[in-house]
């Protein structure tokens, strides 16, 4: 294959395959790799501006890929033609309901569809877009952190669209591995950053690392939570999530939500009832099946949280999904936000384990609070977590 054409754009050489820097381009190490699986990316407009990005990447090196780029995808004809065109659609997307990709068959090719975008861009390209929130998810278990070191990611299960898609693959597709080969421009991108970071010494760069030295430090995790206290609210959801295996499965949703302010003490909860109560959910969440059914209306719940929370509160979580599901679900949920496992695996630098597990390595005791239920043990731990934290301070 001839090497790509240039184009001069504001008196700078850039390629015209990969759209980067010549002093950047990747393209010497894009491999072919051909698939039986019809990959359709479906990328946020603002991950299209993203230097690093790397559906891009993923696509030249997949020719049997598509890559479309919107926010609704309902008069795309390309994205309706490609999902009409294929015998089993699939949308790689954690949740509850998501089938691990071992377990898709094999004795057909699939589509799969890949959102490329932060956590954030991703769900609201599926919410924006029903068609595609209906077709089943898939999800996988990364086999080691991510290698994306010049972008930060939100937690440590979370990698790339390039990366999912070489894992992913590689289970689709036993026989036309190994797609670890997908990486190669992935990596040399990366190097060729973390060179530029470190060794370039122009004036430029040491302007910029002398900036970066002059910035004050980044106060502590104890610190920003004691400065924020009287606005921290901790939060904590239950959902009903059919099992995988289930004959009918529905869509998991918000049963449980509850918070606490701990600088006052005041205390939310709300059940809310689910429109296809699943058989273990109120076993597992430890709230009866009577009282669950018996839960307040979609809008119901969404009123008495306006009537509790305030403009400038503060969310503390531990995880992501029952916030993001409130959110799916259109629960009008403060800006400012603490994801409290990420930021303590951050000071830490390892793993810290679950909720519970952590509670009882810094010590911590539940805040009793008179909320029933697994979602009432699990806020209460999160409050007694919260408090000794920022007792450090």
């Amino acid at each position: 294959m001839s090497p790509p054409a240039l184009l001069l754009k504001a008196a700078r050489a850039v390629c015209d395959h990969c759209r980067r820097p010549v002093s950047v381009c990747y393209c010497a190490h894009l491999p072919v790799l051909e698939t039986r699986t019809r990959v359709l990316v479906l990328q946020h407009p603002r991950e299209q501006h993203m230097a690093i990005g790397t559906a891009r990447m993923a696509h030249l090196s997949l020719p049997n890929s598509v890559l479309r780029v919107g926010l609704d995808f309902s008069t795309d004809a390309v994205v309706a033609s490609e999902l009409a065109a294929a015998s089993a659609s699939y949308v790689l997307f954690p949740g509850a309901q998501a089938l691990d990709v071992r377990q898709l068959p094999r004795g057909a090719p699939v589509t799969l569809v890949v959102l490329d975008g932060t956590w954030s861009q991703a769900g609201k390209l599926l919410r924006l877009n029903p068609a595609l929130a209906a077709l089943p998810r898939v999800a996988f278990t990364p086999a080691r952190p991510s290698d994306y070191r010049i972008r930060r990611q939100p937690a440590e299960f979370c990698v790339s669209t390039i990366e999912a898609l070489a894992e992913v693959l590689g289970v689709l597709e036993p026989d036309r591995g190994p797609f670890e080969r997908l990486l190669d421009p992935f990596r040399a991108m990366v190097a060729r950053q973390e060179w530029f970071q470190t060794e370039i010494e122009s004036g430029r760069h040491r302007d910029f690392r002398s900036r970066r030295a002059q910035r004050p430090a980044r106060p502590s995790l104890a610190a920003r939570l004691v400065a924020d206290w009287p606005n921290l609210v901790c939060v904590q959801g239950e959902a009903n999530g059919w099992p995988v295996h289930a004959p009918v499965r529905h869509d998991s949703e918000t049963v449980q939500f509850v918070a606490c302010r701990p600088a006052t003490g005041e205390v939310y909860q709300q059940l809310v009832a689910p429109r296809h109560l699943a058989p273990s959910t109120a076993s597992h969440i430890g709230v009866p099946a009577e009282r669950l059914l018996a839960g307040a209306t979609i809008d119901e719940w969404h009123r008495s949280w306006q009537a509790f929370v305030r403009p400038d509160d503060v969310l503390v979580q531990w995880g992501v999904f029952h916030v993001r599901l409130a959110a799916a679900e259109g629960l009008p949920l403060p800006v400012k936000r603490v994801e409290l496992r990420a930021e303590i695996v951050r000071s830490l630098g390892h793993r810290v384990g679950t909720l519970e597990a952590c509670t009882q390595r810094f010590g911590a005791s539940e805040t009793p609070l008179g909320v029933e239920g697994r979602g009432g043990r699990r806020l209460a731990a999160l409050v007694g977590l919260l408090r000794v934290l920022c007792a450090q301070q």
